[in-house]
């Protein structure tokens, strides 16, 4: 198993001196021995949410795909994934187009964790149906793949249509950078079983995904492919402590995931916490050993 970080690039971390805190968390979890930088997608807030959202609208958002294409060249081994970049909120040849490009910029480093999205508001303001988020991921994930590995795309969806075109560069990674992707509901798992080259899952504690990774198989299964070839990632969002979360790493070893990654915002929004938690976990799991 392995661990990565979600980046300070949003939320309260994100107010004072951004690029040097996002720059400082990846170059020190680089050297700790991390082995994933993760970034998350919103473009706009409402600016009054109900219902408990995690998120403060008056909070800076840091571009995802703009931070890991700098952090391409500020960093030299370390992967750089989006968990999760919300594929109905961007044309997916433009987006294909900028992940590409950080898989060449960064030498092949790129993880594309994927999802649909959920606020209706964002939706709304970015010009596109929540209503159609499902078929407009699913048309995305298969452009992706056809622009990253076919000489000559060509492409025709109830969305999105395109033939005869060029799509240069290609992506380093062949036959392409993995496709991830997040969600606990049934449409994310059908999704993943039929297209993903994996899964992020979300949860409190480790008994939290038991039950849907186990119909993750059984779908993955359905569909001809082999369970055991998915990456199985987990954010565990909720664990009380990060003490708690290092006893609960042999429970999830158990359950089959390969790879953990921590978002510090759960346990503090002073940086100079997340510095300590970041350094006291590698401590803890070893992680330059």
């Amino acid at each position: 198993m392995d661990y990565g970080i979600i980046l300070p690039h949003f939320s309260a971390f994100a107010h004072e001196d951004p690029a040097n805190r996002v720059l400082t968390a990846a170059t020190t979890a680089e050297e700790l021995g991390y082995s994933t930088l993760w970034v998350a997608d919103h473009v706009i807030f409402p600016s009054k949410i109900e219902g408990g959202y995690a998120f403060n609208p008056e909070d800076p958002f840091l571009d995802p795909l703009t931070v890991l294409a700098a952090l391409a060249y500020k960093t030299t081994k370390v992967k750089l994934g989006t968990a999760v970049l919300i594929l109905p909120y961007r044309h997916p040849l433009a987006t294909a187009k900028a992940l590409a490009t950080i898989d060449v910029l960064s030498g092949g480093r790129t993880v594309v964790g994927v999802g649909a999205g959920w606020l209706e508001q964002e939706f709304t303001a970015l010009g596109t149906s929540i209503k159609e988020r499902g078929a407009r991921t699913n048309e995305t994930m298969d452009i992706f793949k056809a622009v990253w590995t076919q000489e000559t795309p060509r492409y025709a969806g109830k969305h999105f249509q395109f033939s005869d075109i060029k799509f240069i560069p290609k992506p380093v990674q062949r036959p392409h950078p993995p496709i991830l992707v997040g969600g606990m509901t049934k449409g994310a798992l059908r999704r993943t079983a039929r297209r993903g080259d994996g899964w992020i899952a979300m949860g409190k504690r480790p008994d939290d995904i038991k039950e849907p990774l186990e119909t993750l198989r059984e779908l993955t299964a359905q569909e001809g492919r082999n369970p055991d070839d998915l990456q199985i990632c987990m954010l565990p969002l909720g664990a009380p402590s990060v003490d708690q979360l290092i006893q609960d790493i042999p429970r999830y070893a158990d359950l089959g995931v390969h790879h953990v990654y921590l978002s510090f915002r759960a346990w503090t929004d002073e940086f100079s916490e997340l510095m300590k938690l970041m350094e006291h976990f590698a401590k803890e799991m070893k992680l330059s050993s």
